[in-house]
């Protein structure tokens, strides 16, 4: 009788190699499994460490639960899709992630790494691959992608602070201008009504002497030598029209001064340089200087209507409402093409509230346009029309003033923005943006 041999050092029985490895996966936080690719595609192996996710193999080769039930229900159908395909196609393998419940109903990444393994035939009889456990990496990336966004969004908030100062820096600098030019050009308009005033009455004081001559001239019996000659002179410069006319002229050139006085005013009303304090303010002084501002927009494509209701003073920054409304009628003047109407409409919404309705009969906007319309640099404006900057703007202006910004518009009939603005709103916007008082 032979006694057998023992194993060579350094050689191993094959059940003992794949105990070995078998302890050496087990030991591993990667899970091993092959499913069959028959009906049902039951799991014919899983490695025991499977139990880290509070599962037993067994039960999982007896189909309790099924393998797919493992996968959460947001991701079976892409993991079903992915299967399909690599069935139909001659494909090797493939590289999925995608979420694991476990038996306490945790929810956990894995990263999925199969191999097809196919029959004589092409056919795949099984699936074997391998699941490991990437729930930090993605919490990581979470994280990560978070943060970007995060980032994303306070460049963004950044980016539309930096604009809107530079906006607001341009209009402070801009009324100054204007302020400026309103005052310079207020001591020549001063002493030019002054001296037509002067020259009013030195042409009254002509003109009597004048008329006195006229009636020495017709008194019987004291006919002058230089009568003829005085007639004739009259006549040959048309004075019997210019004793009319030069008064006509004074008249209108006293009306045009009168309106560059206006203009001034509207310009030093429209600015409010250095009022940058709450004080009550009357809303349609403000709309009328503002209108009077943006008039050479306007006048050749617009007939501007006013319909004012009784609406009291209100507490607010003036010179900001102001830019609203000139953003709002600059607006509504590029949306008219050709002719059209804008009317501006005030009334007392409720016992705490005025509204501002600019109306136009322009083109209107877009549905898929007006959810943006407030957004900062969106236009539909050609380029070098507008800067996409004047309604979002605007909307920031209402919002601290504590109102709202309201659109309405039907595509090809025109649009109706509304402004909302509670009576008294100082405290309540001191509160919420104490920078707008300081």
């Amino acid at each position: 009788m032979r006694r057998s041999q023992p194993a060579p050092v350094g050689r191993e029985r094959p059940a003992d190699a794949l105990d070995l490895a078998m302890q050496v996966v087990n030991a591993s936080p990667v899970v091993f499994f092959r499913w069959s690719a028959s009906p049902g595609r039951p799991v014919t192996f899983i490695s025991e460490n499977v139990v880290q996710w509070g599962y037993q193999a067994s039960d999982l080769v007896a189909g309790n639960p099924a393998f797919g039930d493992l996968i959460h229900p947001d991701d079976q159908p892409r993991i079903a899709a992915e299967i399909a395909r690599q069935e139909v196609s001659a494909a090797t393998g493939y590289d999925l992630e995608y979420r694991l419940l476990t038996a306490q109903s945790k929810v956990i990444w894995v990263a999925d790494r199969t191999r097809v393994v196919r029959d004589a035939d092409g056919r795949p009889a099984f699936f074997d691959g391998v699941l490991t456990d990437i729930s930090e990496r993605k919490q990581q990336q979470q994280e990560l992608s978070d943060a970007l966004k995060q980032q994303k969004q306070l460049n963004k908030r950044l980016e539309e602070a930096n604009n809107q100062l530079m906006q607001s820096e341009k209009m402070a600098s801009i009324g100054q201008l204007a302020a400026g030019v309103a005052h310079e050009l207020n001591n020549p308009i001063g002493f030019v009504h002054s001296n037509l005033g002067t020259l009013d009455g030195y042409i009254h004081d002509l003109l009597a002497i004048i008329d006195g001559y006229d009636r020495m001239l017709a008194r019987s019996g004291e006919a002058s030598l230089y009568e003829d000659s005085i007639r004739q002179l009259k006549e040959q410069h048309d004075f019997a029209f210019l004793k009319d006319d030069i008064f006509n002229l004074l008249a209108e050139s006293k009306d045009g001064l009168g309106r560059v006085r206006k203009i001034v005013l509207d310009l030093k009303n429209f600015s409010r340089v250095g009022e940058q304090e709450w004080q009550e303010a009357d809303l349609h002084e403000g709309i009328d200087s503002t209108l009077n501002i943006v008039w050479n927009e306007l006048k050749y494509k617009a007939k501007v209507i006013k319909e004012y209701g009784d609406i009291p003073h209100l507490f607010c920054l003036i010179s900001q409402l102001n830019q609203v409304f000139m953003n709002l009628l600059v607006n509504a003047g590029h949306a008219i093409e050709t002719q059209g109407t804008i009317t501006i409409r005030t009334f007392r919404q409720d016992a705490d509230t005025v509204c501002i309705e600019i109306s136009d009969t322009g083109k209107g906007i877009a549905p898929e346009h007006m959810t943006r319309i407030f957004e900062p640099f969106f236009t539909t404006k050609p380029v070098g029309k507008g800067t996409g900057l004047g309604l979002s703007l605007s909307y920031g202006i209402v919002q601290r003033h504590g109102g709202r910004l309201e659109v309405d518009s039907v595509l090809g009939r025109g649009a109706t923005f509304r402004v909302l603005l509670p009576i008294n709103p100082a405290q309540k916007a001191a509160i919420q943006n104490p920078e707008i008082s300081s």
